[in-house]
Order: C-alpha cells, then structure tokens, then sequence
C-alpha cells in the first residue's frame, strides 16, 4: 500500500509539473508577446499621432493640448510595460516557488547539533589564533549577510500584508475608475481632428493602464497566501540559519579566548621564571625583565577584557536584532491586527521590555571613553616601540643612565648582551600587546556601532509605542467573568505569606547591614524634630510681615524653608523605606517591587504636605502670599481627606504595575483606579464651588467662567479615566492617574514660585513707593528753602504705583500660565499620543538652504505652529508689561532718572520684539534669509511711503541714546518754548507756560536748532533791556539798574550782575541788564520783579524811560486852509 501511495503521488506531481511548464511555454510568453505587440502598436500610432499634430495647422493653444494628451498617453504605454514585466516576474516567480520552498523545508530539517558538530571537526585543533580570527570575522560577515536578507523579507512580508488588507478597496476604485474612462470620446464642436485623436489615444491608454494595473492586483490578490507562506518559510530559514552562525561564532570565540589564555598564562610563567633568574643579579637587568612580566601580565588582563568586550558586543547585536524584530513585528500586528485587546497586551508586553534610552547612552558613554584610552595607549605603545628600534643603542643608554646615577664602573660585555636579549622580548611583547589592543579597538569600535543602532530603533518603538499605546485595550471589559476574579484578585494582594517574607528580609538586612538602617532612622528623628520646632519659627515670621520696617524677603525665604522642613518628614520616611525594601530583594521580589511603589508615592506625598503646610494659619498662604481665607479653609479641609484615601489607593495601584503580575493588574489596577477617579472627581466638584477654592480677594461669588468650566470639565475628565478602565484600558487609565497627579504636583510648585514673585514684586513695589515718596519729601524741603511761595513740580516721567501693579499683574499671570503649559506639556507629552501626532500633522513647507549649498524642504507642522504662537504671544506679553518690571527691579535699588528708565526700557522693549518675533517667525517657516528681503522692501517701502514716521522713529531712538534733553529739562525749539514731559520714539511732548502740551515730531530736534537751557546746569541768564531818554545820566541808570538787581534775592550774586550801555538809538540811549538766576521757572518771576522795581527807581529820580518820536513834514498845503505848521513829538 505503501508503495502504491507513493506511486500515486509522484505521478500525480509529474502531472503539476508539466502543467506548469506547459503553461509557461504556451500560454505566459503568448500573453507577454501579444500585449508587448499591442503596446509597441499603440506607441507607434502615438508617434505617428504627434508628427500630425506638429505638423497641423492648429492654433498654439490646441497645439499644446493635443502634445500634452500625447505625452501622457505615451507615459502611460511606459508604465503598461513596466507593469507587464512585473506580471510575467511574478508568474516567473511563482513557478520557481514550489522548487524553492522545498529546499528550504530541506535546509530547515538539518539536524542543528550534527552540523555544527561536523563543522567544529573541520576546524583543526591545533589551528592558530590568527586562523581562528580569520575564521570568526568570515562568521561575522555572514550573519551580517544573513541579517540584512532577513530586514529585506520581513519588508516584504510587512508590505505583502498590509497590501492584502487594501486590496479590496483598491480593487473597487479602480473599477470605478475603469468604469468612467469607458465611456466613448465624442468629438467635440470645431474640434480639430489631430487634437481628437490624441484624446483617444489618452482615453485607450487610460483603459489599458486600468486594466493592466487590475490583472497585476488580482494576480497578487490570487497568490498572496502563496507568497506570504514562501516569505515565512523564507524567513525561518534564515533565522535557522543566523542561529547555526552565532553558534560558531560562540565556539570560535570561547576557542580563541582559552588558546589565548592559555598561551599567555605560558608566556607569563616563562617571564617569571625568568625574572627569578635573575633575582641578585646586575639591577638593570632584573628591573628590565620585571618590566617584561608586567607588559605579560598586562596582556593576560588584555586579553581577558577583549574576551568580555567580544561577549559583550555579541549581547548588543542580540539586543538590537531583538528590538528591531520587535519593532517589525509591532508595525506588522497593527497594521494587521488593528485596535484589539491581544495587541494591546503584546504592545505593552514590549513596553514593559523596553530599556529607557538613558542607560544605553550611558553605555556608549563608557564604550566611547574606553575607545579614547585605548587609542592614547597605543600612542604609548607606539613611542616604546620607536625607543626600542635600534637595541643595541637602547641597551647602552640604558645602561649609560644607571652607571652614571649610581656612581658605578662600565658594566661588561655578557650584561649588554642579556640586556639586548631582554629588550628584543619586550619588542616582541609590546607587537603582541598592541595586536590586543587594536583588536580591542575594532571590538570597542563595533559595539560602538551596534549600540548606536540599537539606541535608534529603541526611539523608533518607543516613538511607536507612545503614539498608539493609549488608544488600544490591554484588558476586557468588566462582566461575570472578571468579577469571579476579584476575590482571587484581591487575596493576591493581602496574601500574609508575602508580608511576612518582607519582614523577615527585613530584619535579616538589618541584621547584616546596620548602619543603613541606623542613619535612616536619625534622619527620620531630625526631620521630626524639626517639623515640631516649625510652627513657631513660621508664626514668629509672619509678624514681620505686618511692619513695614521689618518685612523683607528674607522672612518670606526662611518661611519657605522651614513649610519645606515641616512638609519633609513623611516623604523622607517613605523614600528611605522605598530604597531599602529595594535593597533587601533582588528585582522582582515583593520587597523590591514594594520598594519601587513607595519611591513613586514620594513627589505626590511632599506636594500634598507642602500645600497643606503652606495653607496653615500664618503660615506662607497667610501671611506672606495673602491667599483668602475661604482658599486656605477649603485647602485645610479637604486636603487630608483626599491623601488619607487617594495616596494609598494609588500606591495599590503602582504596586500591581510595579508587579507586572497580569491578575494584579486586571483586578486591583482597575478597581482602585475605578475609585480613585470617582474620589478626585467628588472633591474636584466641591472645593471648585463657588466661594471656596477660586476666590479672589475683595469679590464674592465672582463669576468665573473658567471655574465654572474646569468644575463641570475635571469631575467628567475622572468619570472618562473611570469608564476607560471598566472597558479595558487599564494601561492608559493607570497612565493617565499618573500624570494627573503629577500635574497637581505641577500646580503646587507653580503656585508656589507664583508666590514667591508676587511677594517679591509686592515688596519691590514697596520699595518703589517709598522712594517716590522720599523724592517728593525732598524736593518739597528744597522748594520751601528756595522760596516760601513757591512749590517746585515734581521732575521727571514716572510710571504710577497703580500702573506697576497692573504690569507686575499681567507680568505674573502670564509667567505663571506660561510655566503651567510647559510644565503640563512636559508632563504629559510623552504619554499623550494626541500631543506626538501633532508634530506628523504637516501644515505647509518651507525650502531651506544649507551649509553645503543643498536646498531642502521642510514641513511646518502643527506643534510647530503652536509653539511659535506661544513664542509671539510671550513676546508680547513681555513688552507690554516690560516697564513695571524695570520700575520695580531697578529703581527700587538704584537711583536713576526717569530719561535713562524710559530709554533703558524701550530698547529691552524693542530688543525683546525683535528678537520674539524672528523667534517665533522661525517657528512657521521663515528664516531670516527670507525675512531679511522683507525688511529690505520694508525699508524701501518706508523711505518712500512713510518717510517722515520712519524719519521721527529713527529720530527718538536718536534721541534716547544722544540724549541732548530729558525728561524735565527747559527748552526751545523753534518757536515753542517749555519743559519736556514725555518722549516716545516718534514725538517729544513739551509743556508751556501756558500749560499746553506742544507735540513736536522727533525729526525737528534733529534737522532743527534746539536750545536747552538745563542740560548741564539750571543756571540761566536773563537780559533785561530798558531804552532811556537822550537828557538822561548814563552812569546814574547804570546804577539804579544794577541796584535793582541786587535787591532781589532770587539773582545770583556769582555771577554777578552786569550793565551795559549796549548802542544809541533812534529816539533812546539803549542799556542791557544782565543777570542770572537759578532756576529757568524764575525768569518771568524776577523779570517781572526787575521790571517794576526799575519803573520805581527811574521815577524816583526823573529818569525818563523814552518812547519814539515822528517828525511830520507836509507840503502843498490848500489855499482854503491856515497854515498850521509843523508838529512835533507826536
């Protein structure tokens, strides 16, 4: 029977066999013949069809349509063909493949053992160790060989089944497609004939395209499963086949490392037997074979690291072949499998496995540092050898240098030679251990490479593993048959043995290593201490911060210091106890796994009893941040209840992922996460009521907007984690409570250093006040010096307390919203795939020139849009409440006028615009080879259109830096004249005496004369003019005129007074006073003051003060009239 069956099947074969062959000679090259005639036909009808066309009479423009249609067609005969050579590949290719997978089910079925057996016997035993390098480098090669093949299939395989799950859809195009080309081309009204033939000629080729591109997908779609199955089999050949090389890459290297141990060991006992020769002999030579045996023993240590860096880089080739079929075969089960619970687990599976980048940097730290000694040794080495060229000169200086310290007679000849003997085996040494090093070296350099490698593909799963993780269940959803695991569930965590095993580690640790134990506990006793002495030393602060002249920021540091102090205690223990249950077990153990959940409760712990600390009576809340007393209230109530219950059921949960244990996780993860989310989203719903948390002082029951959101948005974010772990997203829930509550740990530092700068600007502002106020108290002093009835304005453009508050306000707000985004960013970004998607969300590109020339494209995509938003939106921020800030941080420390803060100010101001805007510009494509174009035409464009704005805005900043007049100063310019209130970059204002602001363009105290009459000193000079009667005594009006200047106080007397007799005019003798005085606001009052007393004087004695007089001479005068005359002095 047997044989009959036999009989049958290779019969039944011969038959498939000459199918196929018939199939192949008769039907396949038919095929391939007749459509490789019909395209070759169609090519020719297009060439033919485009020599009418170039030679019709058509308009240009048809002319060019009727090519372009001809062009295409003929592009499209192109691809006919590539896809036919493709089809006739493939049928050639899935006639080979019977063939094929059968020699490889052959290759498969070698017995593993005796192959390697049998190749181990070619291998002779005595063979060098030269040849056995030989050797593993050919085996190296060709698992190097051997893996890119098996890269090459698993593309393939991937592309062969992804492609299988959209062929079906693109079958369906396609024969919708195919459907619309088949319609018959009509030609068109007044449609040239040449340019309707080469529209069908398009339309046919269309059709064929079609067609040829359905027969290659339904040929693909018929022998998948065969080509897929080929693939596998192909697959775990080369694997079968890659394992029988790493095998005798193992046997070639354990031989290598014993022959060369053994040989050195040899060596090493020959150079010690004869350095013990030699014991009490001639010195030089016993030091000169000590130095032989170290460079021995320095080889023998040598070759025992390159045993290890060769172990070493065989676990990195491992490990990155590893991740990279895991990364192959994550890609794959997605594409395949989709969103399901069994690639769920396999994802996290690998997630778990996963090494963080961080370690494999580390060590490729130490690899790279062991390269550099290794290459700065053999630069060593390499000198020796240069000292060793030539023995017999090396010899004599050796022994020329010890006869010549010691004081000793020439040694003889027999000590030279050994000495030469010597030095030839140190030569011989030192090529040997140079060959070990170099080959160090190219080991070293290797694993360099593989764990480049293998750093790359761990960011490429990790990046894949983090976009798609959150999005795919790991568990099933609650139903009967989970909850008939929750008591076994729950017995696995309060299982006594397990607790009991801790304890007893415990105190067998503590046993053998006390000392841990001991400083853990002082420490825990100080801690303690010092929360107990807390209180009072906060208290006794805070009533400093109620006198004016004893708050300081200081008080406000030590406070924080010591809240930090009292909030200690507890997170302290639970780290110490986290780092020495770690200690007491192995990973994996319950004790370690314990440890590593207590070490994750530590930052939620210290937040919450740092924000319970600081919320206490007087305490920084209270006292130095002034929170309402509704928020600390709120905070001191509901605070220990939600760590009293939320903290452990957190630590339960961490603990089962911790464990890793599947029944952990799918039973007590889910329940205390299910009622840790219903607990946040309960106390989130009370304390953001209104009137408790979100209060702001001096208003009640203010409607907030965003507190009404975040109330109604929180509570409902907890009841969606709750949901998403009863449906089976364990993972992603666990994850998502994880970053909550470190984004409530974010929040309280972010309240905190709030805080603590709001202290500082409040006291900043203080400081500021004060100073104002000093200012005003002095220049109010100076005034009632100068004059009782006169009150001396206050100098100089000050911005007001209250606009300071409102910058410092604004300031704060926004960096405080600016590092809650960062840091919820940084929080959340590396689990929350929605924020990674946003950087493969390509918006539009950009080209870039590079360093070599090279234009290349880039992507502007959504993150980067987002942050260069951010970027502008802090740029503008910053500008706008730029001035408070320089208010408070430098007046309140030094003393500078208002002209230097207002310059100082708008170049930060314009500096941090600048530069903003280019930075956040960058972010959406522009760089600044393009934008230095636009501010070119910008340039331009204001030179001719906005000359005069762009002239007075490169005036102020002229203005601000020259300084040729502050804010203050008494000037003319023009025809206005009065003080200087305000400059702005485009206008100075000035305030007259008749209490008008004159907006004058900043360009007219460039290109115009400007007189300033207290730029370096407030003394002014006035003249006073006064015309007197011809009959009048020169020096006695000299006189009165100088005695009236002397009487008033307000005109100094250095300088002194000056009169002068200065012309004679038409109808007076003409005099100048001269006088100076102080102040420029004076001169109207003094020289009114001069002025009457002058009248008072030239009255008192007859001096009369001249006015003109006319002569009036008239001729022809009428007869009828009397003749009047000639007046005179009229």
């Amino acid at each position: 029977m047997l044989v009959q069956s036999m009989l049958r099947f290779r019969t039944f074969f011969l038959f498939l066999v000459i199918y196929s062959l018939l199939t192949l000679t008769v039907f396949f090259p038919y095929s391939a013949v007749a459509k490789k005639q019909q395209s070759s036909s169609l090519v020719k009808d297009i060439a033919a069809a485009k020599k009418v066309v170039e030679r019709s009479a058509m308009d240009e423009t048809q002319k060019q349509m009727a090519l372009g249609h001809l062009e295409s067609a003929r592009t499209k005969e192109e691809e006919i063909i590539a896809i036919n050579e493709r089809l006739t590949a493939l049928k050639t290719e899935m006639a080979e493949q019977p063939e094929k997978i059968n020699q490889l089910q052959k290759a498969l079925a070698i017995n593993r053992e005796q192959e390697f057996l049998e190749w181990s016997n070619r291998i002779p035993e005595d063979a060098e160790g030269f040849m056995l390098e030989q050797f593993l480098e050919r085996e190296r090669t060709v698992i190097a060989e051997i893996q890119a093949k098996i890269q090459a299939v698993t593309h393939e395989l991937t592309l062969l089944i992804s492609h299988s799950t959209q062929t079906s859809e693109d079958a369906a195009f396609l024969h919708r497609m195919l459907d619309d080309v088949s319609l018959p081309v009509v030609i068109q009204k007044d449609e040239p004939t040449a340019l309707f033939e080469a529209r069908r000629l398009r339309r046919i080729s269309e059709q064929r395209l079609l067609k040829a591109t359905m027969d290659l997908q339904s040929a693909e779609q018929s022998t998948a499963s065969q080509r897929q199955s080929f693939h596998e089999t192909s697959l775990r050949e080369l694997r079968f086949r890659q394992g029988l090389h790493e095998k005798r890459v193992e046997h070639l290297q354990q031989r290598i490392s014993d022959r060369g141990r053994i040989e050195l060991e040899s060596l090493v006992n020959k150079l010690t037997q004869h350095e013990q020769k030699l014991i009490g002999s001639i010195p030089i030579l016993v030091s000169s074979a000590h130095e032989n045996l170290i460079i021995g023993e320095t080889m023998l240590q040598q070759n025992e690291i390159l045993v290890q860096d060769r172990s070493d880089l065989t676990s990195i080739e491992h490990a990155r072949r590893r991740i990279a079929d895991s990364l192959q075969d994550s890609r794959v089960r997605l594409d395949v499998g989709g969103i399901n619970e069994r690639v769920g687990r396999w994802l996290w599976g690998e997630q778990r496995r996963l090494k963080p980048t961080v370690r494999l940097e580390l060590r490729l730290k130490t690899i790279r540092d062991n390269l550099a000694d290794l290459r700065l040794e053999r630069i060593v080495l390499n000198e020796k050898q240069r000292d060793l060229v030539d023995f017999d000169v090396a010899a004599r200086t050796m022994i020329h240098e010890v006869t010549y310290k010691n004081g000793l007679e020439q040694i003889d000849v027999n000590v030279h030679r050994a000495l030469v003997s010597l030095l030839q085996k140190r030569a011989e040494l030192l090529i040997m251990l140079e060959s070990l090093l170099q080959k160090r070296i190219s080991t070293l350099e290797k694993s360099e490479h593989e764990l480049q490698e293998q750093i790359h593909v761990t960011q490429d799963l990790q990046q894949m593993l983090s976009r798609h993780l959150l999005w795919i269940p790991s568990h099933g959803i609650v139903d009967t048959e989970w909850l008939e695991k929750v008591p076994e569930g729950f017995y696995d965590l309060i299982k006594p043995s397990r607790y009991v095993t801790t304890l007893e580690l415990s105190l067998q640790n503590f046993h053998l290593y006390p000392i841990p134990w001991l400083i853990s506990l002082l420490i825990i006793i100080v801690l303690f201490e010092l929360r107990r002495r807390a209180p009072s030393h906060i208290e006794a602060l805070a009533e400093n911060t109620y006198q004016i002249r004893k708050d300081s920021y200081t008080a406000t540091i030590q406070a924080l210091i010591w809240t930090i102090l009292g909030a200690l205690p507890g997170p302290i223990t639970l780290a110490l106890l986290g780092l020495l249950l770690q200690g007491i077990g192995s990973p994996g153990r319950f004790s370690h796994s314990l440890g590593l959940a207590c070490m994750h409760l530590v930052i939620p712990l210290f937040a919450a009893m740092l924000l319970f600390w600081v919320s206490k009576e007087k305490g920084l809340a209270h006292a130095h941040f002034r929170w309402t007393k509704q928020r600390r209230t709120v905070l001191r109530q509901w605070l220990p209840f939600a760590v009293a219950i939320v903290l452990p059921l957190y630590f339960i949960n961490v603990l089962a992922f911790v464990r890793r244990v599947d029944l952990a996780i799918d039973v007590q993860a889910r329940i205390v996460i299910v009622a840790c989310c219903v607990i946040l989203a309960l106390v989130l719903w009370r304390v953001l009521d209104v009137g408790r948390l979100w209060v702001i002082r001096g208003v009640t029951n203010e409607p907030s907007n965003l507190r009404k959101f975040l109330r109604g948005s929180l509570p409902l974010a907890f009841i969606f984690v709750a949901i998403l772990a009863m449906m089976g997203y364990i993972y992603s829930a666990g994850i998502i409570l994880q970053s909550a509550l470190a984004s409530f740990s974010l929040i309280v530092a972010v309240a905190l250093i709030g805080g603590m700068l709001a202290r500082w600007f409040l006291l900043g502002e203080r400081r500021l006040a004060l100073h104002r106020l000093e200012e005003r108290r002095l220049a109010a002093v100076q005034a009632a010096e100068e004059s009782s009835s006169v009150v001396t304005p206050e100098l100089g453009e000050n911005i007001t307390l209250e606009q300071v508050n409102t910058q410092t306000r604004r300031l704060l707000r926004a960096l405080r919203v600016t590092l809650l985004i960062v840091g919820l960013i940084w929080v959340w970004v590396a689990i929350l795939p929605a924020v990674t998607k946003l950087d493969e969300i390509e918006l539009w590109h950009f080209s870039e020139t590079g360093s070599d020339g090279q234009i290349t494209t880039k992507p502007v995509t959504l993150m980067t849009l987002i942050f260069g938003l951010l970027a502008l939106t802090v740029t503008t921020a910053s500008a706008r409440n730029l001035p408070g800030l320089i208010e408070i941080s430098l007046l309140s420390h030094i003393r500078i006028d208002a002209a230097s803060r207002y310059a100082i100010t708008s170049v930060l101001r314009y500096a941090i615009v600048i530069g903003g805007t280019v930075l956040g510009l960058s972010f959406l494509g522009m760089r600044w080879s393009q934008l230095q174009w636009m501010a070119a035409a910008l340039s331009v464009g204001l030179g001719f259109g906005l000359q005069e704005i762009f002239a007075n805005f490169v005036s102020g900043i002229i203005l601000l830096f020259e300084r040729p007049f502050r804010v203050g100063d008494f000037i003319t310019v023009g025809e206005f004249s009065g003080r200087v209130t305000k400059i702005r970059t485009r206008a100075t204002t000035i305030l007259d005496s008749d209490n008008k602001e004159i907006v004058i363009p900043n360009k007219t105290f460039i290109t115009g004369q400007l007189t300033n009459w207290t730029l370096t000193d407030n003394i002014t000079r006035l003249i006073i003019r006064v015309g007197v009667a011809y009959e009048s005594d020169v020096n006695q009006v000299r006189a009165l005129l100088l005695q009236a200047a002397k009487e008033d106080e307000r005109v100094l007397k250095e300088p002194e007074p000056s009169c002068w007799f200065m012309a004679f005019g038409v109808s007076t003798l003409d005099f100048e006073l001269r006088v100076f005085v102080d102040m420029v606001n004076l001169r109207v009052e003094v020289q009114d003051a001069i002025n009457a007393r002058i009248f008072e004087l030239f009255n008192q004695h007859h001096i009369e003060i001249a006015f003109p007089q006319l002569d009036l001479h008239i001729r022809d005068i009428p007869e009828t009239k009397p003749q009047l005359g000639s007046f005179e002095k009229l």
